[in-house]
């Protein structure tokens, strides 16, 4: 991808998991931008924002959320969803350590959105901005009691017991090649536990309850046909949230992934994002550099150049 350097390692998370990162350089970047993925998928699919972005002087860096793609852990599960909060904030003070005089902004979809937005919740000094792409706050489907008390008791006693996460994908895009790839992608996968669940929906709650503690510049975007999760709960953070400087989009008639949707759209939609951070990125405050506090199980992060592989830029003439 041209005037990208892509990188890929790891870093070690909460509790001493593995994590996979990986990032697209730029040669004179003015800032930087921090990708979270969402449920069942990695950080390999977002392709079409690094190509937006390129040439654009916006490093990003991803990582792949514990127990998805590249990383340790078992898949679909975490026993607290600050699990998830804590490894994307010692990656984004690894990012604020490297690139001390560059403004962060944090991008995340799905599930990677409520992780996003409840780092945001807690240390959104470090930010100079929040982008939040059909933002897992409310479920499409909302389950029958009986059924969400028997799994809030199995999930106390049985935590680890895992079940589809019911996510067609036929409903992620309107292109077929999307979905045929989603579901082809040995990296995706469709587990969830009944912890991961109840844990999914109380921070969903939380957040809710607390957008109008949100006052950095804020993104909200959102496909008004997305059968995964109700762009409802994008609605009440926008009109919730304190920030002089926040910006909502509906897009009439998309699906799940607003990025991934057919190319005309998708070209919309990216432009929407790729056009907000460039107007913000010389205003940006820079962060003052955090001391990445981590594990002491290895050094962190260990990085590696690849040639290729699932999410490395393709090499350009």
């Amino acid at each position: 991808m041209g005037d990208y350097q892509h990188e890929t390692g790891t870093m070690i998370g909460r509790g001493g998991t593995e994590i996979f990162i990986q990032s697209w350089e730029a040669s004179h970047p003015g800032a930087a931008l921090v990708l979270s993925h969402g449920l069942g998928e990695h950080s390999g699919r977002y392709g079409h924002i690094v190509e937006r972005l390129k040439g654009k002087h916006v490093s990003i860096f991803a990582m792949d959320h514990r127990g998805h793609g590249r990383s340790a852990g078992k898949r679909g599960h975490v026993l607290h969803f600050d699990e998830y909060v804590d490894d994307l904030g010692f990656y984004i003070n690894i990012v604020i350590d490297q690139k001390p005089d560059l403004p962060v902004f944090l991008l995340g979809h799905s599930m990677g959105g409520l992780i996003a937005m409840s780092y945001a919740l807690r240390s959104q000094e470090k930010l100079s901005g929040l982008i939040l792409s059909s933002a897992a706050l409310l479920s499409s489907v909302e389950a029958p009691p009986v059924k969400v008390a028997v799994g809030n008791f199995l999930a106390k006693y049985l935590p680890g017991i895992q079940v589809s996460n019911e996510l067609d994908a036929n409903y992620i895009s309107h292109d077929r090649d999307t979905v045929k790839k989603y579901l082809s992608d040995p990296l995706n996968h469709d587990r969830i536990s009944l912890r991961w669940y109840t844990e999914f929906m109380r921070a969903g709650k939380e957040c809710l309850a607390r957008a109008d503690e949100l006052k950095i510049p804020l993104l909200l975007f959102h496909g008004t046909e997305d059968r995964i999760i109700d762009f409802s709960g994008t609605i009440q953070v926008f009109n919730a949230a304190s920030s002089r400087d926040k910006k909502q989009h509906l897009f009439e008639g998309l699906y799940h992934e607003a990025m991934n949707e057919v190319e005309h759209e998708r070209v919309k939609v990216l432009d929407v994002v790729g056009n907000w951070i460039l107007a913000r990125m010389g205003k940006a405050k820079k962060t003052k550099p955090a001391k990445a506090t981590q594990p002491k199980k290895k050094k962190s992060p260990v990085k590696k150049k690849v040639p290729g592989g699932p999410g490395a830029p393709h090499k350009t003439a």
